[in-house]
């Protein structure tokens, strides 16, 4: 579908104007068609009276950036809300595989096939337009800050009518309507500015919000459907958010990382930009407005800026229709602000020779299945790709048709900004004990230092035991406690350290240290869940499931346990922290590869007979890769040194 929209609009550009209107105008009413009157309806309304002579810009403006813009047809929308409903209702019951229940919703209002495109040049209407121009005009000349926004910055942040691929409405004033308080303090106050008033929206908000991963496969959500559903991905979030702050005269864009150089996925934040220039990053209904350098607690290779500006130095408009791109450089609207946010390195690359003619080269980062392109560069030798993040592994590569193929050997881009290229060499082999296929998450194990195993005869453990405190750290696969304990008591329990909320996968009691006579009873402790979520209940801590986890309603003073009927003496504890379910599991097959010249090389297949694997005869210098062959999907791509999992 965005491919398709990628030719009209390439196609767009090579149309010869000759109109009185500019270059770029002329084109979206070419495409318009019978629209086109529609469009010309706005131009000249605005063109009869000088005193609207900004306002006849900014319809320039939005026509001009018109093409390639488009939503899913509305006609259906009745259906869309009603799904939200059912799905939240699901959502609530705790259903174990959220997307196969989604999905199933899906086919069965049959929406996957239900929604048409509707390209705006051909449906939008005037009085649309001429709405949302007048309410845009009128919010920020009503605003303190209003008097010393650039036009500019004004068309990029305030202007537009629609974020993403919504249905159009009138949301402008729906918003005005939800948060008429805050407008009418906002500008009835001499004192406020751009990041008070962005702070007033977040308190107005709240951080009432469901997050629902499966939503992402739906059409995007109009600002009165997100309004009134609350959930979603982070990106339903931060288009909730744009909607709000544009429609209050409050400046502000999506700012994004297209692929995380650590994990899966990438991530969306709206930017609020003040009269001095700075951009401040806010999620709303989760993180107030701070200075974007202090967001990224993690590294980062890329972060843009979506616009609604057709960019003419995009990939998309640069190559045209002269070979092929990756799909993620497919929309023309938007900028690397990379330089902005982090800095970065410039990177000169010397590559392999293309299979075929090809004019441009990419950098990829691995997101725990395959490699993404994040950022392109014209080949050349070397080929210099701008502005990276530092600390990150990536790959060089060529896109050929839908595949990519490698351009050179990965490479880490040093915190110095140095290339230490990981060549992998054959010649000089090592040995490697693995205990992970993923990076570990450090706060699920930190979290149960100073856990206590306590017994009691007394259900309210005012008599309580504690029979073993957990010194440091467990490593996230099962662990084993043997107690030194004669003395049979009824009641035993885990209980949570603080600010733990009582955090566990698995907890199984034995009568004997060998762990032949597993103990069973009632499931006692601590009532309720985190947020009331159904799936992160006490009984989860004892349904041999170790993705599933015990998450309390309190942070502190939570616990655990079992009521056996009567004293029994418990000889041995195995427990399981929360965790991914990443660990080397015994019984479950693995494969290790290392990148060679042009893929993954097998080191071959093992049967896990412990909670770690040995793997001899590896090259050294290598990036590799350990995939479950049983169950799971998270994988990352690691480097072996000093003996040691290094994870990029």
């Amino acid at each position: 579908m965005v491919n398709r929209v990628l030719i009209i609009l390439i196609s767009s550009f090579l149309f010869v104007s000759c109109s009185h209107y500019s270059k770029n105008v002329e084109r979206a009413l070419r495409l318009a068609g019978d629209n086109r009157v529609e469009l010309e309806k706005v131009l000249e309304y605005y063109s009869k009276r000088p005193e609207d002579s900004l306002k006849f810009r900014a319809a320039e403006f939005l026509i001009a950036n018109m093409p390639g813009k488009y939503s899913e047809d509305d006609h259906d929308m009745a259906d869309y809300i009603s799904l939200f409903k059912d799905w939240r209702k699901i959502f609530k019951q705790g259903v174990t595989d959220k997307p196969k229940a989604f999905d199933s919703l899906v086919n069965v209002r049959k929406l996957g096939s239900a929604f048409k495109i509707k390209d705006d040049v051909r449906h939008i209407t005037s009085d649309f337009l001429i709405n949302n121009i007048e309410r845009s005009f009128e919010v920020v000349s009503e605003q303190p800050w209003g008097k010393d926004m650039s036009f500019d910055v004004f068309c990029e942040y305030i202007l537009p009518y629609r974020v993403g691929t919504e249905p159009l409405e009138r949301w402008r004033d729906r918003v005005l309507e939800d948060y008429a308080d805050i407008y009418d303090s906002l500008r009835n106050s001499r004192n406020s500015d751009i990041l008070t008033a962005c702070i007033k929206v977040f308190d107005r908000v709240g951080k009432t919000w469901d997050f629902d991963g499966p939503l992402s496969t739906l059409p995007h959500m109009s600002y009165s459907m997100v309004a009134e559903y609350r959930g979603g991905t982070c990106y339903e979030k931060v288009v909730w958010g744009t909607f709000i702050m544009r429609a209050l005269g409050i400046p502000v864009s999506i700012d994004y990382t297209p692929q995380w150089p650590f994990r899966n996925k990438g991530h969306e934040w709206n930017s609020v930009r003040t009269n001095n220039g700075r951009h401040y990053h806010v999620i709303i209904a989760d993180s107030k407005p701070c200075n974007v350098l202090e967001t990224f607690e993690y590294t980062v290779a890329k972060v843009c800026r979506k616009t609604f500006r057709i960019q003419p130095g995009s990939l998309a408009l640069v190559a045209g229709q002269k070979e092929g791109i990756p799909p993620s450089f497919y929309d023309p609207c938007f900028i690397d602000i990379s330089e902005e946010v982090f800095g970065g390195y410039d990177v000169s690359l010397p590559l392999r020779p293309p299979g075929s003619e090809t004019s441009y080269a990419y950098l990829a980062v691995f997101d725990n299945q395959k490699w993404v392109p994040i950022h392109w560069g014209k080949r050349s030798d070397p080929t210099v790709f701008t502005h990276m993040g530092k600390d990150v592994v990536y790959l060089p590569v060529y896109y050929y048709g839908g595949d990519i193929k490698a351009a050179n050997s990965p490479f880490h881009l040093t915190p110095e900004g140095d290339i230490n290229w990981l060549h992998a060499d054959t010649t000089q082999l090592q040995s490697l004990i693995l205990w992970r296929k993923y990076r570990m998450l450090m706060r699920f194990t930190q979290q149960m230092k100073g856990g206590r195993f306590q017994a009691a005869n007394r259900a309210d453990f005012s008599d309580a035991v504690t029979l073993y405190t957990i010194p440091d750290h467990p490593a996230l696969y099962f662990q084993e406690v043997r107690l030194n304990n004669s003395h049979p008591y009824r009641y035993y329990r885990y209980f949570g350290p603080d600010g733990a909320a009582c955090n566990i996968a698995e907890l199984e009691f034995y009568g004997d240290d060998k762990g032949t006579d597993r103990l069973t009873g009632h499931i006692i402790g601590t009532p309720g869940s985190w947020n009331d979520d159904p799936s992160r209940t006490m009984d989860k801590a004892f349904d041999d499931d170790g993705l599933s986890f015990y998450d309390a309603r309190e942070d502190d003073g939570a616990w655990v346990g079992m009521d056996f009927d009567q004293p029994k003496i418990v000889r041995k504890i195995r427990y399981l922290p929360r965790n991914d379910d990443n660990h080397i599991s015994p019984g479950q097959t693995y494969e290790l590869f290392y990148w060679g010249n042009d893929g993954w090389v097998s080191l071959g297949q093992q049967v896990a007979k412990d909670y770690m694997l040995y793997y001899h005869n590896a090259p050294t210098n290598a990036l590799f890769l350990l995939r479950n062959l049983t169950k799971g999907k998270e994988e990352r791509i690691f480097t072996y040194e000093d003996g040691k999992q290094v994870w990029w």
